[in-house]
């Protein structure tokens, strides 16, 4: 396992336990910081680039923050413990989804250019136009 393997585990648990902490104290801390762990050592046997798998998890925290804030919001004080762990639970899953997909397509569109540039080719164009000569 890499250095920067290591470090994107560490740098996951940590940002799991912040969110887990904020959204519902030890418990919380301690569930989030496993959660972020497991991730990224699942992120790095699958060898997932570090960064990203540390940023979509990231994103993943961010969207369960705001998930239990909103369902917190909305209740009464202490009064919806379970709805504010599934509104974290839900919008944290969706987050996960929506931060990884943009994250792999922009991965994915840096590779093929630095793969054009490497290749001696003319970078890919933004759109997917045609060649003059078939329009």
């Amino acid at each position: 396992m890499l250095t920067s393997d290591k470090l994107s585990i560490a740098a996951s648990a940590a940002f799991g336990a912040i969110a887990g902490f904020l959204i519902f104290d030890v418990p919380g801390a301690v569930i989030g910081a496993v959660i972020g762990g497991l991730f990224a050592l699942g992120a790095a046997k699958a060898r997932v680039r570090p960064m990203i798998a540390t940023t979509t998890f990231v994103g993943a925290a961010a969207g369960a923050l705001i998930g239990s804030s909103v369902v917190e919001t909305i209740c009464l004080p202490d009064s919806c413990t379970g709805l504010e762990i599934g509104g974290a639970l839900v919008v944290g899953i969706a987050s996960l989804i929506g931060v990884g997909l943009v994250a792999a397509l922009v991965t994915r569109s840096f590779d093929e250019y630095d793969e054009s540039v490497a290749a001696g080719k003319e970078p890919p164009t933004p759109g997917c136009e045609l060649p003059e000569s078939e329009s």
